[in-house]
This record gives C-alpha cells, sequence and structure tokens, in this order.
C-alpha cells in the first residue's frame, strides 16, 4: 500500500531491448551526464513512463547471481524523497554469461537540482522561505529512510545539493546514494569519510558514518539559508564560523546575512533555528553532531513556528505553505 501511495509501477526486471526502445538506442540525445558511478541516459518507457537510466560497465567477472542480494537492496529503494528505484538489467558476455553491464533504472525527477532553485540567479524560480524549508524536511527524511529503512543501512552517500532533484510539485528527491553495487563498478570500495577527523580509529569511523551524511546535509543547509555555495571545504567552514557569529546576534543581524530572496518572509524564529541546527550539523566532531531524528525535529519546528507567523503577519511577503500534513510528523518510512 505504501509503495502504491507513492504512484511508481511495481519494480520488475528490464529487458536490454526494452532500455534501447525507450533510449532510441541510447542516442546521444538521450544522454544526460557522466560521472564516477556510471552513464546517465533518459528514456520513455512503452507506457509512456519516463525513466532514468544508469549504465555501469563492471569492470571484473561476476555472475549474475553474485549481483542478487545488491539488486534486492537496490529494489527497497522506494521513498517519497528518494529518485526511486523501477528496476535493472543485466547484460552478460555470450562466451562466460558473466556481467559485462548493469542497467538501474529510476524513476526520472524532471524539474532540475536544488541548487537551479536557489543559488543560480533564476530570481523568477527562487524558492520561498516555507518552500525551502519544506525541502530540507524532505532531504532529511529520504536520510532518515537510508539510514533506518532499510537493511543494511546506507551511509556516507556523500550528498551534494546538486543531487537533491527537485520534482513538478517541488518535492526533494535524493538521487544518488551510496550503494555497494556502484562502488564495485567504479572498481572502489568503502565509504567517503572526509566529514570525519582523520584521527578516527576505524571502528569509530563505523560508528560515526551516519554522522557523515548529517555533515553534508549542513553544507546544504547553508546554501539554502545563504543562497550561496560553498567553493571548498575551508569555504563552509568560513561560512559557518559567519553564521554561528550571527546566531547570538539579533534579528536584524540575522536576516542580513540571509538569501536576499528570502529575508522578508521567514519569521525570526524559524531563522534563527535552521541556523542553528546547521551550525550544528557542521561541527568538527562528529560525536557533537546532532541525530537525523535531531534534525528533523528542528526543521518541523521551525516549520510550525513559520506557519504560525504567516497566519498572524500581515506581511505581504511570499508566506504560501507547501507543507503536506506529513511534513509536520517525524516519519519512520
Amino acid at each position: 500500500m505504501k509503495l502504491g501511495a507513492l504512484g511508481l509501477p511495481p519494480y520488475q526486471t528490464f529487458s536490454l531491448e526494452d532500455l534501447e526502445d525507450a533510449t532510441n538506442n541510447f542516442d546521444t540525445t538521450a544522454f544526460i551526464g557522466e560521472g564516477s558511478q556510471g552513464q546517465m541516459y533518459r528514456g520513455r518507457l512503452r507506457d509512456g513512463t519516463f525513466v532514468a537510466i544508469r549504465c555501469l560497465k563492471m569492470k571484473k567477472s561476476h555472475s549474475t547471481q553474485s549481483f542478487m542480494h545488491h539488486v534486492e537492496l537496490f529494489s527497497k529503494l522506494r521513498c517519497r524523497h528518494l529518485a526511486s528505484a523501477l528496476g535493472h538489467c543485466f547484460e552478460c558476455y555470450l562466451d562466460d554469461s558473466s556481467v559485462s553491464r548493469i542497467f538501474l533504472i529510476f524513476e526520472y525527477i524532471p524539474n532540475g537540482t536544488l541548487r537551479s532553485w536557489i543559488s543560480e540567479g533564476h530570481s523568477e524560480r527562487s524558492l520561498t522561505w516555507p518552500q525551502r524549508i519544506s525541502a530540507a524536511i524532505g532531504i532529511a527524511k529520504g536520510i532518515q529512510f537510508l539510514h533506518t529503512g532499510i537493511v543494511p543501512g546506507v551511509y556516507s552517500n556523500n550528498l551534494k545539493i546538486t543531487d537533491i532533484l527537485m520534482d513538478q510539485n517541488l518535492v526533494a528527491k535524493i538521487s544518488s546514494y551510496n550503494l555497494p553495487l556502484l562502488s564495485e563498478s567504479a572498481g572502489k570500495v568503502g565509504h567517503r569519510t572526509s566529514a570525519l577527523p582523520k584521527d578516527l580509529s576505524n571502528s569509530s569511523r563505523v560508528n560515526y558514518e551516519d554522522k557523515v551524511d548529517v555533515y553534508d546535509f549542513g553544507v546544504i543547509l547553508l546554501e539554502m539559508i545563504l543562497g550561496r555555495p560553498s567553493k571548498s571545504r575551508n569555504g563552509v567552514q568560513i561560512l559557518e564560523n559567519q553564521l554561528q557569529v550571527v546566531v547570538a546576534t539579533d534579528d536584524a543581524t540575522r536576516r542580513s546575512i540571509a538569501d536576499p530572496a528570502i529575508q522578508t518572509s521567514c519569521s525570526d524564529q524559524s531563522l534563527k533555528t535552521m541556523m542553528e541546527i546547521c551550525v550544528r550539523c557542521l561541527l568538527m566532531d562528529p560525536a557533537e553532531r546532532p541525530s537525523v531524528e535531531d534534525v528533523l525535529w528542528n526543521l518541523q519546528f521551525a516549520a510550525q513556528v513559520q506557519g504560525a507567523w504567516c497566519g498572524d503577519s500581515r506581511s505581504t511577503s511570499p508566506c504560501e505553505s507547501p507543507f503536506q500534513s506529513a511534513d509536520l510528523l517525524i516519519p519512520f518510512h
């Protein structure tokens, strides 16, 4: 019932012919881009459904059976705030039947990245403050699902604001996550740990791997609040220090460093709450960073006080609420 509520078709195994038909034989016009996790294509299935297809070339010889536990995990990646899994396809060598390529099929998210709605000068489509809070809640819910909604959980997802896609209803969806299958295809093993101190032991790194995603979420939240990207880890630290200083000051000072597009449409309490949780997510000691559940609670508090402020405010600033009733509850998908 939950899967049906997402409006997604059942997970299935596709044939290579299905995908060739959907992409006009992987024509260059269907090509979206290429990264460390394979080539991406946009396709249209025979029933009219648009999909995103990730093509992975395998570096070692494996049987289809050796990948089935990966595929089982992939098939469970269905959540309102993820670019959800729709199916897979194995292409095998004719001589030994080992897998040469794997295709992972995702729902297609049509409305661009979160950054394009915040930091790239598109003032005519800049998200309002309530919409930014809603997007932040959605991202946090997606992270929570990756950590706790499937077994084993998926951690250290190297989340970037360009990995957050907006659907036609401006619902935020995480489009890239740390699947072991993707690491194997790239010849890599293990998680990214740049958001953890270098002197941590291996056991401590495992204990704090959920806090890597919390740090990355803080970087995304920083851009959502300030309206400008951070070019480097050092740049993030400089902006975080500025934020930490102004959190303890007055309303006018806090608003002065926020994105000009939202300065008049946010309540002081919601802005302060968002700044506080952002600063905590970016703490250098992973033990001091909040849990995803703590992040969600604070974001939902910011949403509630913003909603109350909009109800009481006589301002003509954008104050429409994009929140679904589910956004004001902490969900365990």
